[in-house]
């Protein structure tokens, strides 16, 4: 069993506005896009095929990127299927760039626009057109879809996307600064596998835009010993707002204070420990839970083992670290 916690669609939008222009006109900023992850169970690859972007102002017109901008479009990820290739547009360029959210795990991430000339100020959205992979028009011809989702048995499964597009959060673009950020997937609750099993949804729950200025990377050791040694595929850190109570709800119950997950790993130099990137700075409260892999994220009320809390922890950059001993 894969623990998929952290999937993010890390999304960086760079603004850099202004300087010395004495007129009340806004000035050009930059935005730059890149991709980010984390992980989901028995799961090995989720591969998405991005057609454009777009973003829309509160007053203005929408601004829209097409794989003739994104950094890498060549790049596939190991997605496309052998023997098939990415179709072209009428002006001979791929109709879409892959992306497998699973090769981006935690920090790591893979730019795709970068120093797009934007104005700074209000928008309303985001949106990413990813294509849904159970329509015919969007799969090769030897049947396989555009968006998939490969499990660890080999076999493969569309990607739903309602509608083709995924809407995410408002957002500021600062004039005379820089304006950096992240959309991460937590793909324990943005994917979901339904009850007829033939085919996965992306949703927007479980989608977050968060501002890079203003996040960190948690991370920490666990004890062996902890969950009767039994943490590898069960264990999860969960992060929550923090509580007074210790009435701490799974993860289907986000209204109700979860924020993210983060599996628990072994790790290189031997132990165990957790790591996830993109949180806001702050104070939240941890908690290891020993049965995360039981917690399913489309229903809510699923009882937690919670081995150990941590309440009203610091969280600070560049770096912060929580341990559980």
């Amino acid at each position: 069993m894969k623990s998929l916690t952290l999937i993010g669609l890390t999304t960086l939008l760079t603004a850099c506005g202004g300087g010395g222009d004495s007129n009340s006109q806004p000035q050009p900023a930059q935005l730059s896009l890149a991709f980010s992850d984390a992980p989901v169970d028995v799961v090995s690859k989720v591969c998405i095929a991005v057609a454009n972007i777009s973003i829309h102002p509160v007053a203005g017109n929408e601004q829209i990127w097409t794989t003739a901008s994104f950094l890498t479009s060549a790049q596939d990820d190991g997605c496309t299927p052998s023997g098939e290739t990415i179709p072209l547009d009428s002006a001979d360029r791929p109709q879409f760039t892959y992306i497998d959210l699973l090769s981006y795990q935690g920090s790591a991430s893979r730019p795709l626009l970068s120093g797009q000339s934007v104005m700074p100020g209000d928008y309303s959205q985001m949106r990413l057109r990813i294509l849904d992979g159970r329509e015919v028009s969007n799969q090769f011809l030897n049947g396989t879809p555009y968006s998939y989702v490969k499990r660890d048995d080999g076999g493969i499964k569309p990607l739903e996307v309602p509608s083709s597009e995924l809407k995410l959060d408002a957002f500021t673009i600062a004039a005379n600064g820089l304006s950096a950020f992240t959309t991460e997937f937590d793909l324990r609750q943005a994917m979901v596998l339904p009850g007829h099993e033939q085919y996965y949804k992306l949703k927007p729950r479980g989608v977050r835009l968060v501002n890079n200025t203003q996040v960190t990377i948690v991370r920490g050791t666990v004890a062996a010993g902890l969950c009767g040694g039994l943490l590898t595929d069960k264990a999860f850190v969960y992060f929550y707002q923090p509580r007074s109570d210790d009435n701490y709800p799974d993860m289907a119950d986000s209204d109700n204070g979860f924020y993210a997950s983060a599996p628990v790993l072994p790790q290189s130099g031997g132990g165990f420990g957790y790591e996830l990137g993109f949180v806001n700075l702050g104070s939240c409260d941890l908690a290891l839970v020993c049965n995360g892999h039981e917690d399913d994220p489309a229903l809510a009320g699923d009882p937690l083992q919670l081995e150990q809390v941590q309440k009203a922890q610091a969280v600070v950059a560049p770096a912060t670290s929580i341990n559980f001993q």
